[in-house]
């Protein structure tokens, strides 16, 4: 286990990428506003379902530009948005109040949270942010803060993608969001990875179609952890009733829940 004063090997990494993609982030959906009010929906049934439906002190902890926080401050629920990417969270506290919802949002490190232990009712990570941590120590600490925060009874969310066997050292795989237009203009949206072992470097890119500027390259790197190992881990930190959800999101959905005294 790391100690909490330890810097995460990926911390730095993680904080310029989302930084420098704060400003281009709801590029990667075709309608931001619509895919954040399906996210919010789905994660709203499952909160339900997992630990009751009156609405919830929630902390998310990779809040990016709000799109999981804010449909869920929309649904009634009381939203600590963080993230260790300061424009990230800036930008969803302005996206928040354009939308006349209240946010409190903070920049900081999901290995080490600023909040009261026992003061959440959930704890969310969202949107594959796990991965970001390059190796289980770094996940382990991570998801034991989630398990401090939480009060007896309450309940930790992770969505994550269902990643399988690693490709051979090299190997580089595009992923195309498709077109966007951006400012007027049509742009090319695309990820890029290159596989190291368990671990991929992504580069982020935007490209002007009618010109072939590039207008964003940002880069980063993952994990290639399986929610399965993910799963495990939970179990081992003290989270019961540990089980993965395929319907209703994008991304598999992990739930555990902090145990009630005996």
């Amino acid at each position: 286990m790391l100690p909490r004063d330890q810097p995460c090997e990926a911390s730095v990494n993680i904080a310029g990428f989302y930084n420098d993609l704060a400003p281009w982030y709801h590029a990667i959906f075709e309608d931001w506003d619509g895919s954040m009010a399906r996210q919010g929906a789905a994660l709203h049934r499952i909160i339900a379902t997992e630990w009751g439906p009156a609405p919830k002190a929630i902390v998310d902890v990779a809040a990016g530009i709000g799109t999981q926080s804010i449909p869920l401050a929309q649904l009634g629920h009381r939203i600590i948005a963080g993230d260790c990417a300061i424009k990230a969270v800036a930008r969803a506290g302005v996206e928040a109040g354009l939308r006349d919802v209240q946010l409190a949002v903070l920049a900081t490190d999901m290995r080490s949270l600023p909040i009261r232990a026992g003061w959440a009712d959930v704890v969310v990570a969202c949107d594959n942010a796990l991965p970001h941590l390059l190796s289980e120590a770094e996940i382990a600490a991570a998801l034991c803060e989630f398990h401090r925060c939480l009060r007896p009874g309450g309940g930790c969310l992770v969505t994550m993608r269902d990643y399988g066997a690693c490709p051979p050292d090299g190997t580089r795989e595009r992923r195309p969001y498709g077109k966007r237009l951006i400012d007027g203009r049509l742009h090319e949206v695309c990820q890029t990875w290159t596989w190291e072992g368990p671990r991929y470097n992504l580069v982020f890119e935007i490209v002007a179609v009618a010109t072939g500027e590039v207008v964003l390259a940002a880069e980063t790197t993952y994990f290639a952890i399986r929610p399965a190992r993910v799963m495990e881990l939970m179990a081992e930190l003290g989270f019961a009733h540990v089980r993965r959800v395929d319907e209703g999101y994008y991304q598999p959905i992990l739930v555990g829940t902090r145990p009630l005294p005996d």
